[in-house]
């Protein structure tokens, strides 16, 4: 392959969107988690860690007898709305749910009334999240509007600040989530399958840029211990895309070929912090 030059449009300056601002946050959550505006999603099965993964990032913080544990999502967001049909078995008071905001079964009424409210407010960082919801929200043009806008979708020009809107969809299933939700999500979470037409949409969604040999071994690491999981960044190319749980996954081609290297991240103590996965 010969690339050749283009010396007139060698420099084009990338400008910056002010709606991505993050300098009105409380603080910025530990990498590689996202900060702003982002779209997750958490697959695995009934009993398979997700519901307790997501309460963890809510919960995880510092205290006085475990001051090594890190603040990952603790208080970060001004308001969150759920929608959720296992609001019973959910912590509900120390997530600080509003009641009002809490919902058993999605329907988009709720969820219009949530943004429109926002768009005529302050500027504020919020969460949607849409556990276990799936079968009501696959190919639903609100949700997808949703995430596809959520930078924007909330935002007051009139008020100051610059408003966040992520999202946060849990799911039993990956291939139960539509393609179109799929493809715009910024983060990935996977955890333990051996459904052979579920790991097939996974390679072939998620890993694609991967040799065969490549994906194999990475699955076979991330789901070596019972609540490990695969998390992908979306967006990013193949050297910032993979993490195994939140180690980074170096793929080095000078070593041998099935050879993955795993760095860990500084921040590479929140494996142990998750207690709720571990515990459930």
């Amino acid at each position: 392959m010969k690339i050749l030059k283009n010396k007139q449009l060698d420099n084009i300056d990338i400008v910056k969107q002010t709606i991505d601002d993050t300098s009105d946050l409380p603080y910025i959550p530990p990498a590689p988690l996202p900060a702003k505006s982002f779209a997750m999603l958490v697959v695995a099965p009934a009993g398979g860690g997700k519901t307790s993964f997501w309460n963890s990032l809510l919960l995880s913080h510092p205290t006085k007898k475990k001051p090594d544990i890190n603040r990952i999502y603790y208080r970060f967001f001004d308001k969150i709305l759920l929608f959720s049909p296992s609001m019973s078995s959910l912590p509900i008071d120390k997530l600080k749910l509003n009641e009002s905001r809490s919902f058993l079964k999605y329907n988009d009424e709720d969820l219009i009334n949530f943004i429109e409210e926002e768009k005529d407010g302050p500027n504020l960082n919020n969460l949607v999240v849409l556990d276990d919801s799936i079968r009501d929200v696959k190919n639903n043009k609100m949700v997808q509007k949703l995430v596809l806008n959520r930078r924007h979708i909330s935002h007051n020009p009139n008020e100051p600040n610059k408003a966040g809107l992520s999202v946060l969809i849990t799911s039993q299933k990956f291939n139960g989530v539509d393609t179109y939700l799929r493809n715009n999500m910024s983060d990935i979470i996977i955890f333990k399958t051996s459904v052979k037409n579920e790991l097939d949409a996974i390679k072939n969604d998620l890993l694609s840029d991967l040799e065969k040999h490549e994906q194999d071994v990475l699955l076979k690491k991330a789901f070596e211990k019972k609540y490990g999981f695969l998390y992908v960044k979306n967006y990013m190319p193949k050297k910032d895309r993979y993490y195994i749980n939140f180690s980074k996954v170096v793929f080095d081609d000078e070593e041998d070929e099935d050879d993955i290297l795993i760095m860990a991240h500084k921040q590479e103590e929140i494996e142990d912090d998750l207690k709720g996965i571990k515990n459930k």
